[in-house]
């Protein structure tokens, strides 16, 4: 009996999250979409927390967002940016130790 309900509490707890998630994507679009009618409101952050709610929503979202061209163009970006912090801060240790 105990285990039929937690089975029943945990679905529930589950769904109530991807409804909330849900609620959230819906939300931020609504501002996303205020914010092009106009020009005063931002429209980047809600396009963030419209894009990330989506995705947590929906794993096939998710799926297709990670496979896009402008992510792995973005995460290419991002990776030759650490490398070259990582070249940055080899120099200068190396300066530190020479002094």
């Amino acid at each position: 009996m105990f285990l039929y309900y937690s089975i029943f509490y945990i679905a529930v707890i589950f769904l109530v999250r991807r409804l909330l998630w849900l609620l959230m994507s819906v939300i931020s679009f609504l501002l996303l979409v205020v914010g092009i009618v106009f020009p005063i409101v931002p429209q980047v952050p809600f396009l963030l927390a419209f894009l990330y709610s989506l995705s947590k929503f929906s794993p096939r979202f998710h799926k297709w967002l990670l496979n896009t061209r402008v992510y792995r163009w973005l995460k290419g970006f991002m990776n030759k940016e650490k490398e070259k912090e990582k070249i940055g801060m080899k120099r200068l240790s190396k300066s530190k130790v020479k002094l």
